[in-house]
């Protein structure tokens, strides 16, 4: 059976989040600090609503439009739910796959650095050197900057006592 992105299950990687658009909201940074959550239970809140509305609601003083705006989100989040699972395994592997192919890009860097370098040591491939200096550059920057940092370091240690004379006897 062909997967439904209108129905995904968690690994898909086609999502049709297209039937939540009228519901979807892009919060501004900060925003959703303060918003309230669900928490243990809801279900017998919601069950509770729905089984007193219609004979005991009004006297409650719950108008019946407030129970069924209660009940109109309550479906809402379990469509968007339906989708968040799947989202979030697909940003998973979106982020490894991403974090995968950028070691791996890293390696053949590396790999042409040393092949680079090595060349370089033959008669008449000295200038390979200048011309992929860029390449070599930044292969080995994260080596330079560690060295600096240990230099800077070793430089703000506080350096021992010397030990103290020997008396003078």
């Amino acid at each position: 059976m062909p997967k439904d992105p209108k129905n995904p299950s968690i690994g898909d990687l086609s999502i049709d989040c297209t039937s939540l658009a009228d519901i979807i909201v892009d919060l501004p940074p900060g925003a959703m600090l303060g918003l309230r959550q669900e928490r243990e239970g809801m279900t017998e809140v919601l069950t509770e609503v729905a089984n007193n509305q219609k004979t005991h609601g009004l006297r409650a003083g719950i108008a019946d439009a407030e129970a069924a705006a209660l009940a109109e989100r309550t479906a809402q989040l379990v469509e968007v739910r339906k989708y968040l699972g799947p989202a979030r395994k697909l940003v998973e592997l979106l982020e490894e796959t991403e974090a995968k192919l950028d070691h791996d890009r890293h390696q053949h860097i590396s790999n042409m650095a040393v092949s680079v370098e090595q060349r370089a040591k033959m008669a008449g491939h000295a200038d390979l050197l200048a011309l992929y200096r860029a390449t070599r550059s930044y292969r080995s920057a994260p080596g330079v900057k560690a060295a600096r940092t240990r230099a800077k370091n070793s430089e703000n240690q506080p350096q021992p006592p010397s030990p103290p004379p020997p008396p003078v006897a």
